[in-house]
């Protein structure tokens, strides 16, 4: 065989490890809603069909924005680099950074954007899915980070009473 390996292999690879990162994160969004939707069964939220539909969509929708041109390859560059030897790591951690601040600004489920109970829901259910990959829980996660989480104050009782059942109902 003449070449052994196309150059831009190593950059298919690493778009395709991302691709199946995303969509392993969008398959445990999906199981974290039904867990977190089941455990919370009572709820306002929950019994609302109006509230609860709703946020089904935006869940549905879960950081589409990832795929688009403002966030796509930044996230990619920054977690799968290709050319390792070639990257650049202060333009790629900039463009990541660009990249971030768009991600929280077009989807609540973050902390430093979340301002109803709806996207307090979202948010638990992005750490539950979270938790799946590295296992720990929405809750655990929380309180080893809640020196750098500022969720608004009124929302912990609602945070901790989603947090109380999910781990009952596990």
């Amino acid at each position: 065989m003449f070449i052994r390996k196309m150059e831009g292999q190593e950059c298919i690879d690493n778009t395709r490890k991302y691709l199946d990162y995303l969509e392993e994160h969008l398959n445990n969004i999906a199981k974290a809603f039904q867990e977190v939707s089941e455990a919370c069964d009572g709820m306002a939220w929950v019994g609302d069909d109006y509230t609860w539909h709703s946020l089904r969509r935006e869940v549905e929708m879960h950081d589409l924005s990832k795929f688009s041109k403002e966030e796509f390859t930044q996230y990619r560059d920054k977690f799968f680099t290709s050319f390792e030897e070639f990257a650049d790591k202060d333009s790629i951690n900039l463009e990541f950074d660009k990249a971030w601040d768009n991600h929280k600004k077009e989807n609540h489920h973050h902390w430093e954007t979340a301002t109803t109970e709806d996207d307090i829901v979202h948010m638990i259910v992005d750490w539950t899915a979270m938790g799946y990959k590295f296992g720990d829980t929405a809750q655990k996660y929380y309180e080893a980070n809640m020196d750098d989480i500022k969720v608004d104050k009124k929302h912990l009782p609602f945070m901790y009473e989603i947090f109380k059942r999910i781990s009952n109902g596990c």
